[in-house]
């Protein structure tokens, strides 16, 4: 019985092989929706429409970006989830749809639900105080604070246990400070904070923060990453200045789908996208944003989730967020 039971299998598996294969190769014959988790206007709707207008004359078909905003993600991911695995429904994962599964949407989605398919975006977070503060420097703001016996007031983007937050911890506790975190809506709501005085150190990726540096209104102290950010190559990373912080603490982009998706429809997903990065509209944007480009495959995508999911969880636990 369990051997007519594996036969029967096996044979339909070799059977679907061939039909595999051909959809692959016909693939995509429709428009691909492209879900987005917030509203237009936001850091991922505004990477999604580029990347669509770039990757359509590659892929043949439109990528049609559809905005899934609500439940701290959990609109878009039970869209993606819920789709016919065939590369004809993707989305756009951030590293907050790890810290997710950790803790609010724990129990709901697991990675084990999706299929991995690129990652093509890593940006980095740089602190920065006003441009008339009295500290030059990261170390002096870390003394000045410990001298009052009084924590460092800092803001960003989300509440506690939000990617901004979490960034900010890992520095504040890699010099032993201690720190009250304020949590914005946007992370131009926390440079606004800043600069009225509410807090006195704030948290952004590059590209947010540049033109308010350019225009002399921030001070930049550091960044949080392995490398100088290329839009501050003057900045050191805290790791330069003795700082034993999490520099893999990066926020990433990601495309991702309904688990199941054949590999070969994932590569041939991956491998257009990644080319339509290549286009002149997206490096200009990529470039304004002061944001790396990166080049993983569904398989190497794959094998990095563990890490980032392991990443997300120490994140967390560095700011008290109990990660399931």
């Amino acid at each position: 019985m369990i051997k007519s039971r594996f036969g029967a299998i096996l044979c339909a598996a070799l059977m679907a092989a061939p039909a595999i294969a051909q959809d692959a190769a016909d693939f995509p014959s429709k428009p691909i929706e492209f879900v987005v988790q917030n509203a237009p206007g936001g850091a991922s709707d505004i990477f999604a429409r580029t990347l669509a207008r770039s990757a359509e004359p590659i892929l043949g078909q439109p990528l049609v970006v559809v905005n899934r905003a609500g439940g701290g993600g959990a609109a878009q991911m039970a869209a993606v989830k819920s789709a016919a695995p065939d590369g004809y429904t993707i989305g756009v994962n951030t590293l907050s749809h790890f810290t997710a599964m950790l803790t609010n949407l724990n129990g709901v989605f697991a990675p084990e639900d999706f299929s991995w398919i690129a990652m093509v975006q890593q940006d980095a977070h740089v602190l920065f105080v006003r441009e008339d503060s009295p500290y030059q420097t990261f170390a002096e703001l870390v003394e000045a604070k410990a001298a009052e016996g009084t924590p460092i007031t800092a803001g960003g983007y989300g509440a506690v246990g939000s990617i901004a937050n979490i960034a900010t911890k890992l520095v504040v506790d890699a010099a032993d400070a201690q720190m009250d975190w304020v949590g914005y809506d946007a992370s131009t709501e926390a440079i606004t904070g800043l600069l009225g005085g509410h807090v006195e150190l704030a948290v952004a990726n590059p590209g947010v923060v540049a033109e308010f540096a350019e225009a002399g209104r921030v001070r930049i102290l550091g960044v949080l990453a392995e490398e100088r950010s290329s839009t501050f190559p003057d900045v050191p990373t805290f790791a330069e200045q003795g700082y034993d912080a999490d520099a893999g603490w990066q926020q990433i982009r990601g495309i991702y789908g309904p688990a199941g998706i054949p590999l070969e429809i994932r590569q041939k997903l991956a491998d257009s996208l990644i080319e339509a990065m290549q286009s002149e509209e997206f490096q200009q944007y990529q470039e304004q944003a002061a944001i790396t480009g990166t080049d993983l495959g569904p398989e190497a995508y794959a094998e990095r989730v563990d890490s980032l999911i392991n990443l997300a969880r120490n994140g967390l636990k560095a700011t008290g967020v109990q990660a399931q």
